[in-house]
């Protein structure tokens, strides 16, 4: 299952957990206009599949994912509606397992040295770590993966990370990019207020040393 290339070539990951439609493609085009060219749409409220099909129509290009995937059918009804990648926030044999049948790219949750293993051992290589700034941020991330680091896994960091805390994880290897919904505020979003997300999906791409 391959990532989309995108992910790794800016160093925050929008996430949006809020809104309707009509939003989420203003939102769309405002990263778009920021130059972000990857985007999540959390599935944590009622509008998220409509809004998710409605970017997907307007945005072929974007690299757009389902986050908060908890079931299979949601992971049949991704891939089906022609969506890049699926999040979910924590591990599950039964969706790790259906997401390789589906051939679809899923970063299953994981937070402890255990369920890391577990992951491993079932051959996932990509993984989302969560929550991670409750549990003590990038310094628990490197302690978290230093014992495997010979695996070669790539990891997305999510959680309470804010725009000030985004670049130590950049500064780890092993992190392909940052999840962070501080790009996407709601307070932007109930003002309407689309050209202050180009300024933080511009802002965001300052971050560390990667670049789009």
């Amino acid at each position: 299952m391959r990532i989309p290339d995108q992910l790794g070539l800016q160093p925050v990951l929008p996430i949006l957990n809020l809104g309707n439609p009509e939003d989420a493609l203003r939102i769309a085009e405002a990263l778009l206009e920021g130059g972000l060219r990857a985007f999540e749409i959390t599935l944590r409220n009622p509008g998220a599949l409509d809004s998710l099909q409605a970017v997907r129509a307007e945005f072929p290009d974007l690299a757009l994912g389902a986050g908060t995937i908890l079931q299979r059918e949601q992971l049949e009804w991704a891939k089906e509606s022609g969506l890049d990648f699926g999040v979910s926030p924590g591990w599950s044999d039964e969706l790790w397992e259906s997401s390789r049948e589906l051939e679809f790219p899923l970063f299953p949750g994981v937070l402890t040295p255990t369920e890391l293993t577990h992951a491993i051992s079932a051959g996932c290589r990509a993984l989302k770590v969560f929550p991670i700034e409750p549990m003590g941020g990038i310094a628990y991330l490197k302690s978290l993966i230093a014992p495997f680091r010979s695996k070669d896994l790539k990891y997305l960091p999510t959680g309470g990370i804010g725009r000030d805390q985004v670049e130590p994880y950049l500064l780890e290897e092993a992190v392909l990019t940052v999840g962070g919904s501080w790009v996407t505020p709601k307070n932007l979003i109930e003002k309407k207020d689309f050209a202050g997300v180009t300024e933080l999906a511009i802002a965001s791409l300052s971050l560390g040393n990667r670049n789009s």
